[in-house]
């Protein structure tokens, strides 16, 4: 991130996108190359002593898993040999056999680059080797530098079976499915595995002079070493019993004890702050797009101006400034059809432009912070500045966070992590408050910077009576909230003044197609009320031919509970047949995932950028299968395999930097800005030429 020069203002601290990330070079990719391979040969002579003689001349095992590396490889060669006795041939992985070392290791960097979006195959080689090769250990420093503070409170799902199948799909190993199972077995009975390997490095008083080389060393008779080989042949073999199985997070349990020491990084990795950082961000949106009363209305001045940086708590803080801005400047016509969908791009543009607001502000404020300082404040703040500026409410230490709880948007308790205490410790702040908010509104493209810093200084004293309607109880607010505070927030202004209309018929055509996605979403759950489309990806499955057709559209809308029953707004996903096919269209409640914590992956949201919430325990197109697909060179839309002389169109660099490219938009214009001109400026737009998706998804 780049620090603006601003001669005339030497106190504020601005700070806009910069594309100057660091990667590992290519020197440095070699030389942790041969230093994770030779820590994996000697992870190999480990396990050569574990395993008797009749059983390997060498482990064959890959040493990826959900165990330590060397244990891995114990119940990787097991598995193994079972597919070979059963096979009857001489090794089920000859081919993997001839290079295992460097199979393993490119399936640890598969494995990791799996788990997390947003990373490279060298940032992953990176930290495999701060962790000494154990991916897993190496997975806790990802999710540390990312800043991923909730991680134990994702979905299930999120850790699963899926980088070890991706893992072994991209070394070629024979069997991916075999293996999968055979971990799942073993997942189901981990206490009686962790038992058997520890007992075969467990002394025994009972050896003879007569026994095997192999024995004496490991101190084990031969009887007890293939009993305990036998049993966890087995357990690979017949699996558990029904109602065993589990989620493997017992896996991310035992990460945590197997590193004695503290792991350090001499680098930075702001870009990975900023990705966690943003979809805390989107989260906050999302709720605070509920909360607002349903309808366009809000929208134009939400894209504009509703920034979540202010003297409240994010949501709060998007709502106030929406309704202000809507009051101070309202449009000057007013849409004839009120669509209930915000444009994609705008809304992902105003996020990236208030994490930019929220981290000037703070370095603004304290001039010892520089952009990544101030990241990793807010990602332990909750991009609350309340909790990230000690001297910003100095009575209060502690102010409301939002998510979603459950399929319902609600309120949650304040977060459980440590509060930063970096900016207390060291003294008072370098400025005043007005200008961190210029700074803050700056860096956010505000239309009338001023204005808000003026707003944003007075509007808890201006609110104080109507406070209690921004501590969000079960219901979201209604117009006569909404006129409330926008009478607190802008007493001078008319709000209610009588404004033109601007004629927008409904035979537009960017306006049909959406008013028949509303009427195929409503069919699908007739219980709830559509209240806002707030995501769109109508590139799902494609391109499959040109010009360029997708088969399938996923999609992110709220709703509330029709009458009378009523009740909270709920997040829903929905995956739409861009065909017109209803029975390949579904939708379905979502959770949103708290702050800080892991997204469940889709490629193809993913490949453009898009922040949509996916379902945890339902299929989707670009969920498992296209993964897969790309782990393995081929293509993930029809599974063919991408000659070595073309480059792949989906492929895990080229997701990292279209996400990249997505996440850095503050500026420029889109199509879908054409949607409000007329609402400001009195000028003419010819909608009718515009697509949807040109409309709400360009890139």
């Amino acid at each position: 991130m780049a620090l603006v020069p601003n001669p005339s203002q030497p106190g504020l601290r601005i700070y806009k996108p910069s594309f100057s990330y660091w990667y590992p070079s290519l020197e440095q990719d070699s030389e942790s190359r041969s230093h994770l391979l030779h820590k994996i040969g000697a992870f190999y002579r480990k396990a050569r002593k574990r395993l008797p003689r009749s059983q390997h001349r060498r482990p064959q095992g890959l040493c990826v898993g959900l165990l330590n590396p060397v244990s891995n490889i114990v119940i990787n060669s097991l598995i193994s040999t079972c597919k070979r006795k059963r096979g009857g041939g001489s090794s089920c992985c000859k081919g993997v056999q001839d290079d295992l070392e460097r199979r393993s290791l490119d399936a640890l960097v598969a494995f990791l680059t799996r788990l997390f979006p947003n990373l490279p195959e060298s940032l992953a080689l990176h930290y495999l080797r701060l962790a000494d090769a154990d991916a897993l250990v190496a997975a806790r420093v990802i999710v540390s530098h990312h800043g991923m503070k909730r991680f134990d409170d994702s979905e299930p799902a999120v850790l699963d079976m899926a980088p070890i199948k991706c893992a072994a799909l991209a070394v070629g190993y024979p069997d991916p499915d075999r293996l999968v199972h055979a971990w799942r077995n073993i997942s189901g009975c981990i206490d009686d595995t962790l038992h058997l390997l520890a007992m075969l490095h467990k002394p025994s008083s009972d050896c003879s002079h007569g026994t095997s080389k192999l024995a004496r060393m490991l101190k084990t008779p031969p009887s007890r070493l293939s009993c305990i080989i036998s049993k966890l042949t087995r357990m690979l073999n017949n699996g558990p019993s029904p109602g065993c199985e589990k989620d493997i997070w017992w896996a991310w349990r035992l990460a945590a004890s197997r590193r004695s020491r503290p792991c350090s990084d001499p680098y930075l990795h702001t870009g990975l702050l900023s990705r966690t950082l943003q979809d805390a961000i989107h989260g906050f949106y999302l709720q605070a797009l509920a909360w607002l009363p349903a309808g366009s209305s809000f929208h134009r001045s939400l894209l504009k101006a509703g920034y979540c940086y202010g003297p409240l708590d994010p949501i709060s803080n998007i709502i106030v400034n929406t309704i202000w801005y809507d009051t101070a400047l309202p449009p000057t016509m007013k849409l004839e059809l009120d669509l209930d969908v915000i444009g994609t791009q705008g809304l992902h543009r105003v996020e990236n432009r208030s994490l930019y607001g929220l981290a000037s502000f703070l370095c603004t404020r304290y001039h010892r912070f520089d952009f990544h300082q101030a990241l990793q404040c807010l990602v332990q703040a909750d991009a609350n500045l309340v909790l990230a500026d000690p001297n910003l409410e100095p009575s209060t230490r502690s102010a409301p966070s939002f998510g979603m709880g459950g399929t319902v948007l609600m309120r949650c308790r304040p977060a459980s992590s440590p509060l930063c205490n970096v900016v207390e410790a060291q003294g008072p702040p370098d400025t005043s408050l007005e200008e961190a908010f210029l700074a803050a509104a700056t860096a956010a493209s505000h239309p009338i910077p001023d204005a808000q810093v003026k707003l944003l200084t007075s509007c808890k004293a201006m609110l104080e009576s109507a406070l209690p309607l921004l501590q969000h109880g079960s219901d979201k607010l209604s117009y006569q909230d909404v006129k409330r505070l926008a009478m607190l927030l802008c007493p001078e202004s008319a709000h209610d003044c009588e404004r033109a209309f601007l004629p927008l018929p409904l035979t537009v055509y960017p306006l049909a197609k959406l008013a028949g996605m509303y009427t195929r979403i409503s069919k699908k759950d007739p219980k709830f009320e559509l209240h806002t489309i707030c995501g769109v990806n109508d590139r799902v499955c494609g391109p499959t031919s040109f010009p360029p057709k997708y088969g399938h559209s996923h999609v992110n809308f709220v709703a509330t509970p029709k009458s009378p029953c009523g009740g909270p707004a709920a997040l829903f996903f929905a995956e739409i047949s861009n065909n017109d096919q209803d029975d390949e269209s579904f939708c379905c409640h979502v959770a949103l995932p708290p702050p800080c914590a892991a997204q469940i992956r889709c490629l193809y949201c993913e490949y453009i950028g898009t922040r949509i919430v996916h379902p945890a325990g339902i299929d989707f197109h670009g969920r498992e299968s296209e993964f897969e697909k790309m782990a393995c060179g081929k293509d993930p839309r029809n599974g063919e395999n991408v000659p070595p002389w073309r480059a792949p169109y989906y492929s895990n660099s080229q997701i990292i930097n279209n996400r990249r490219s997505f996440a850095e938009n503050v500026y420029g214009r889109k199509k879908e800005d054409s949607l409000y001109d007329d609402l400001d400026e009195h000028k003419s737009v010819d909608l009718g030429s515009i697509s949807i998706r040109q409309l709400f998804l360009e890139i």
